[in-house]
């Protein structure tokens, strides 16, 4: 966290605001070591907006499968609000060791698979639940208020790799993950059919308006460059390691698809840059692949989530 707690409740409410006010469905809430508590979070957007569905992410090592049930149904008791669930796996192999998680990679996606049938049982089963499994086990366990149908979470898996895809499959649920260049994906492969991607966008009014902002916001840095080559050795996420690849390889040239935010170790994600029509455009080609969830990377204030709110509604008219 590198705010004030003031300056952090500011942000937050002013990000669900101009949420709630452009009409997106809700918020992706992450989590980390060097982050405010997910749940905290969560309860402060639901508390500061009137519509907006927090996008929580559940990860074992930090909170047993019961709670996170219990998490849903106390703010759907308390609010009436609905919250979504991303089950997540963490990448950096040294933070999850610093806490006793000590699986490896695709053993931590068996487990986040157990994990995931476990809530939703809790979550959708009426008798008390009895579970025993590699991982967890539960013996009648019952939660405090049942959960109304309307308000029962979305659920999505993160990640690129064979284990990721695997675990969706088993859980039934939605995939969230980084998008390559539009380029490199077949349309007749299905690869991102039903799934969610993660972008961020600068869209504005023409190419070289959205350039100007976009450089200025994310200008070079070799610190910045060094300090992504450094952890992307530290994480064995598939999908981290193929970016930083693509990071290494990809020129500079003003093409929509960008990685200098990615390559700078200012974001975790690639950018899409441009007019709101050519941002329009890609996003309308990730659609025609299958997309169905779109996460925008944290804007910079609500005039950029305004631009980038115009973008997507210029894709979603040319697939009309």
């Amino acid at each position: 966290m590198h705010s004030t707690p003031a300056e952090f409740n500011r942000k937050i409410s002013d990000i669900a605001r101009w949420t709630d006010s452009l009409g997106f469905r809700g918020l992706l809430i992450f989590t980390d070591h060097d982050v405010v508590d997910q749940w905290a979070a969560a309860q402060m957007l639901i508390q500061r907006s009137e519509r907006l569905v927090p996008l929580v992410a559940a990860q074992p090592p930090y909170m047993h499968p019961y709670t996170v049930a219990r998490m849903v149904t106390s703010l759907a008791y308390l609010y009436g609000r609905q919250v979504d669930l991303n089950l997540v796996t963490g990448g950096n192999r040294y933070r999850l060791r610093s806490i006793g998680a000590r699986l490896d990679h695709d053993e931590r996606y068996d487990q986040l698979v157990e994990y995931g049938h476990v809530i939703r049982r809790l979550l959708t089963e009426r008798e008390p639940v009895t579970h025993s499994g590699r991982h967890y086990d539960l013996t009648e366990a019952t939660l405090p208020s049942p959960l109304p149908a309307d308000l029962l979470p979305r659920m999505f898996v993160a990640g690129s790799s064979s284990a990721c895809d695997k675990a969706q499959q088993e859980l039934g649920v939605a995939r969230l993950r980084y998008p390559a260049p539009l380029a490199e994906y077949d349309p007749g492969a299905g690869e991102l059919e039903g799934t969610g991607i993660r972008i961020g966008v600068i869209a504005r009014d023409t190419h070289e308006e959205a350039w100007r902002v976009a450089r200025k916001r994310f200008p070079d840095d070799r610190d910045g460059a060094r300090l992504h080559k450094v952890a992307s050795r530290l994480s064995d996420s598939a999908w981290m390691q193929e970016l930083a690849q693509e990071a290494r390889t990809a020129g500079d040239a003003e093409s929509a698809y960008w990685l200098q935010p990615l390559r700078t170790f200012r974001e975790y994600c690639p950018y899409v840059v441009g007019s709101h029509a050519e941002v329009g455009e890609v996003l309308a080609g990730y659609a025609d692949l299958g997309v169905r969830t779109v996460i925008l990377n944290v804007p910079e204030d609500e005039d950029d989530l305004g631009h980038a709110a115009l973008a997507l509604r210029t894709a979603v008219s040319s697939r009309s």
